[in-house]
C-alpha cells in the first residue's frame, strides 16, 4: 500500500523602523474616561518585513468635549507598552514610529510602563482634531527593539496641555495586546498590572511520510516509527514556551468512522481500511482521533519530537490496491 502522507497546517506567522527625532517630555496627571472613544480598537493586525514589525488597528474617537476633565485639549494620544525578554513593561520610544492615517506623531511622553505618542501643537493636524473621527493607527517598530518580546500593549487617550508636561485621559485602564502571529481582528484586552501573555511562537514542523508497507487481509497490524527521520518534530524558539500550554489536534482527508481514521483505495473509494494513530514523546500518550485537542508539552530545548504508532484493521475481503490518507496537524495555545 502507498504511504500515509501527512499534510500540515503551518503554525504562526512572522512579525516589526527606526524612531526619529522625537523629544521625550515629562508626564503630568492620568485620568480614565471610557467616553474618549466611541469604539475600538478593532481590526487589529500585525505584519512584518525584513527590518520592522507593523501593528495596525482602527478606532473611533468621540469629540473631546466632556472628556478632558476640565483641562485644555492638546492632541489625541496612543500609549505603547513594550516589553523586555521576560515580559516586563518598558517605557522606551526608541526605534518606534506611530501614525494616524499616515501622519506621524511628533510628541512623546514617558510613563512608568509605556511611552505616549501624540501630536505636537503644530504640524500634526489629524492628531490635533478634537471632533469625532475614525482613526487608522499604525505602530512601526524596528525588529531589533522588539524581537525580544514581539508584542505591544496599546491605550488610547486624549492629551491635555501643557505641551512640556502633558496629562492624559485614557479610555481604559486595560491595554489592548497586539502580538506576533495573532489572528487578524484579535484585539484582546489585558490587565497591565499582570504579566502579558507570551507572543505567538513560530513553530516549524518536520514531517515524514509514513509508509505502512504491505498490509495483510483479515489482520490487525501495529507499526511504530521510532527513528529520528520517522518522527514528527517541532522546532521553535524555546524562550516563550514556558509561558503557554499547547493542544494538538489532527484532521484527515478521508474522514472518520467508528472513531477511526480511514485509508481509502485510490481506485475504489468505497474500499477503506480503518486505522488509529497514537503519539508518545510530548507529555502524556496521545490517542487519535480525538474530538478535542490533546495536551502537548513542548520541551525547553527548542525541539520536540513525537513517536507515532499506527494500528490498522484490514477486512478479509478487501480489494488490493494503493491506500492512502492525508493528515493535518494543528497546534494551538490552550485558552
Amino acid at each position: 500500500m502507498k504511504p500515509i502522507r501527512d499534510a500540515f497546517l503551518s503554525c504562526c506567522a512572522l512579525l516589526g523602523l527606526l524612531g526619529a527625532g522625537q523629544t521625550a517630555m515629562a508626564q503630568g496627571y492620568e485620568y480614565f474616561d471610557a467616553g474618549v472613544v466611541s469604539y475600538g480598537p478593532i481590526n487589529c493586525s500585525v505584519r512584518s518585513d525584513a527590518s520592522n514589525i507593523h501593528f495596525n488597528f482602527s478606532l473611533g474617537f468621540n469629540s473631546s468635549a466632556g472628556h478632558i476633565v476640565g483641562g485644555t485639549f492638546l492632541s489625541r494620544g496612543i500609549a505603547v507598552h513594550r516589553y523586555d525578554a521576560k515580559g516586563k513593561p518598558l517605557n522606551w520610544h526608541t526605534g518606534m514610529l506611530v501614525f494616524i492615517d499616515g501622519e506621524q506623531a511628533l510628541g512623546v511622553a514617558s510613563r512608568s510602563n509605556s511611552a505616549v505618542m501624540f501630536g505636537s501643537s503644530t504640524g500634526n493636524a489629524i492628531w490635533n482634531f478634537s471632533w469625532a473621527y475614525t482613526a487608522n493607527v499604525r505602530i512601526t517598530i524596528a525588529r531589533a527593539y522588539v524581537d525580544a518580546w514581539p508584542a505591544v500593549g496599546v491605550q488610547i487617550a486624549n492629551v491635555l496641555t501643557p505641551l512640556d508636561s502633558p496629562s492624559f485621559v485614557f479610555s481604559s485602564k486595560d491595554v489592548y495586546y497586539l502580538y506576533r502571529n495573532m489572528p487578524t481582528g484579535d484585539c484582546r484586552k489585558i490587565d497591565p498590572a499582570k504579566p502579558p501573555p507570551a507572543p505567538g511562537t513560530e513553530i516549524t514542523v518536520t514531517a515524514p511520510d509514513w509508509d505502512l508497507g504491505e498490509l495483510q487481509r483479515g489482520k490487525e497490524a501495529t507499526q511504530t516509527f521510532a527513528t529520528d527521520a520517522q518522527r514528527l518534530c517541532f522546532s521553535y524558539d524555546a524562550k516563550y514556551i514556558e509561558y503557554d500550554k499547547y493542544l494538538i489536534s489532527v484532521s484527515n482527508r478521508n474522514g472518520v468512522a467508528d472513531n477511526k481514521f480511514l485509508l481509502v483505495n485510490a481506485a475504489d473509494g468505497s474500499e477503506t481500511v480503518p486505522y488509529t494513530l497514537s503519539f508518545t514523546g510530548g507529555g502524556a500518550p496521545m490517542a487519535l482521533p480525538s474530538i478535542n485537542g490533546l495536551p502537548l508539552t513542548l520541551g525547553k530545548s527548542g525541539r520536540t519530537c513525537l513517536t507515532p504508532t499506527f494500528k490498522t484493521w484490514v477486512g478479509a475481503t478487501i480489494k488490493g490496491g494503493d491506500f492512502s490518507d492525508a493528515l493535518t496537524f494543528t497546534i494551538t495555545t490552550q485558552p
